[in-house]
C-alpha cells in the first residue's frame, strides 16, 4: 500500500536560509545563487487526479571559496504534487567544485535515460517511476524514506559521469550507483546501474538501464533497455521518436514496453517551444488499464 508523505520541510529550508546568510551582499547575489531545473504543471483526464505538477528543480549558494574551488549549499527537490498527495524526494547538500556533494544527494543513477512520459504524462511518469528512476529515489516518493551519503561527478571532453554512495537507515537499504554518458557528434550513448543493498548487506538486486540517442536534422530518436529489477519491475525497452514539423512544433511518439506487455504504456504528444525555455504539450497515453488524454506547461531554468 502507498503511504501518504507527511515529511515536512521547515528544516531543510533553515539550513537553506543559514547558507545564504554566510554571502549577505545582496547585490551580488546573481554571483553567488543559481537556480536550475524544471518545473511542469498540468492537467489530464483522471478523475481522481486531474490537475499534477511535477518539480526537479535545485537552488545552489555559493559560500566561500577552498583552494580556488567554490564551496556551496543545494537545496532542492524531486516529485510530484496533485490532490491528496505529493510523494517526493528533497536534497539539501554541501558541494566542493560543482563535483562532490554531501548530504541528502541526488543517485547518479537518476543523471540519464529518464522516463519519455516526464515532460508530457507526469502523472503516468509518477506512476511508472520505477522503471528509470533509482531505488534511493522512489523509496522517497514511496515510503517517505531519506538516503544520506556522498557523490562524485565530472565532465571530461565528450563524457559525463556520476557515482553516489547512499544509506537509508529509516528506509532499510543502502545504494551504490554509477552512470556515464558520451556524445559524438548526432549520436549520444549513456548507461547506469545501482546496486542495492539491506542493512545487513545482503544484496538486493540491481537496477540498469543502457539507451542511445540519435539526433540529426529535425529528427531525435532515442531508446533504451530498462532492467529494474531492484524497484521488482519487468524488464522493458523504452523509446521516443520525435519530428520537428514547423518551426518550434514538435511531434512526438514514445513508450515503454515491458518483456509481456501487461505493464506497457505508449504516448503521442505535440509540444510547441517559446522563446524562454518553456513549451506547451498535449498527449494522448495508452496503458493496459487506461487512455488518458495530457496538457503540461513547462519551464525550464
Amino acid at each position: 500500500m502507498k503511504r501518504t508523505l507527511t515529511r515536512s520541510l521547515p528544516r531543510l529550508a533553515a539550513l537553506a536560509l543559514c547558507a545564504t546568510g554566510l554571502r549577505p551582499d545582496a547585490a551580488a547575489a546573481a554571483d553567488w545563487v543559481d537556480f536550475s531545473g524544471d518545473i511542469s504543471v498540468g492537467a489530464n483526464s483522471i478523475q481522481d487526479n486531474a490537475f499534477m505538477s511535477r518539480v526537479d528543480a535545485m537552488l545552489t549558494f555559493t559560500l566561500f571559496d577552498v583552494a580556488d574551488s567554490p564551496v556551496a549549499f543545494e537545496f532542492g527537490t524531486f516529485g510530484y504534487y496533485y490532490k491528496g498527495d505529493r510523494p517526493h524526494e528533497t536534497y539539501a547538500a554541501f558541494v566542493y567544485d560543482d563535483r562532490f556533494r554531501l548530504g541528502v544527494v541526488k543517485p547518479a543513477y537518476d543523471r540519464v535515460l529518464i522516463s519519455p512520459f516526464d515532460f508530457t504524462a507526469a502523472s503516468i511518469a509518477e506512476t511508472r517511476a520505477e522503471y528509470t528512476r533509482a531505488r534511493a529515489t522512489t523509496e522517497a516518493l514511496r515510503f517517505n524514506s531519506v538516503p544520506v551519503g556522498v557523490s562524485y561527478g565530472d565532465t571530461t571532453g565528450d563524457t559525463s559521469w556520476a557515482v553516489s554512495l547512499l544509506d537509508a537507515s529509516d528506509g532499510n537499504f543502502r545504494s551504490a550507483a554509477g552512470s556515464a554518458e558520451w556524445r559524438a557528434q548526432a549520436m549520444t550513448f549513456a548507461a547506469a546501474i545501482e546496486g542495492v543493498w539491506d542493512p545487513k548487506d545482503h544484496f538486493d538486486g540491481i537496477n540498469a538501464k543502457i539507451g542511445a540517442r540519435w539526433q540529426e536534422g529535425r529528427l531525435d530518436i532515442g531508446a533504451a533497455f530498462l532492467h529494474p529489477d531492484a524497484n521488482q519491475r519487468p524488464d522493458a525497452v523504452a523509446f521516443d521518436v520525435n519530428y520537428n514539423v514547423w518551426r518550434d512544433l514538435t511531434l512526438s511518439g514514445f513508450g515503454e514496453v515491458t518483456r509481456d506487455s501487461t505493464t506497457s504504456a505508449y504516448g503521442l504528444a505535440a509540444r510547441y517551444d517559446f522563446a524562454d525555455r518553456s513549451d506547451v504539450s498535449f498527449a494522448v497515453t495508452d496503458t493496459t488499464t487506461d487512455e488518458e488524454v495530457h496538457f503540461t506547461y513547462t519551464r525550464r531554468y
